[in-house]
């Protein structure tokens, strides 16, 4: 289950570090924000929450519970889901 690899959206909540947890899973590729094709505008994604462009789900929460250890954080929640769509305002 979730080892389907594409753009997979990942959103969490931890209990401090927040930006450094961030900065790191921001190092292996994720992104927390977004551009349409051939549009100009950028659209961020809200504060813990992020996206892969090539990555399980499995993966992903993987990545997230690696960093969490390595900062000394706890991992309250996660979710990392495929998004095959993306729309934002």
């Amino acid at each position: 289950m979730g080892n389907t690899i594409g753009h997979i959206l990942i959103s969490y909540d931890i209990n401090r570090s927040h930006t450094e947890v961030k900065r790191k899973l921001e190092e292996k590729g994720y992104l927390d924000h977004f551009k349409y094709h051939g549009a100009s505008k950028t659209y961020y994604l809200p504060n813990t929450t992020l996206w892969h462009t090539k990555m399980s789900s499995s993966q992903a929460l993987e990545d997230l519970k690696s960093v969490c250890q390595m900062y000394s954080v706890v991992l309250e929640k996660a979710v990392a889901v495929k998004a095959s769509e993306f729309i934002a305002i």
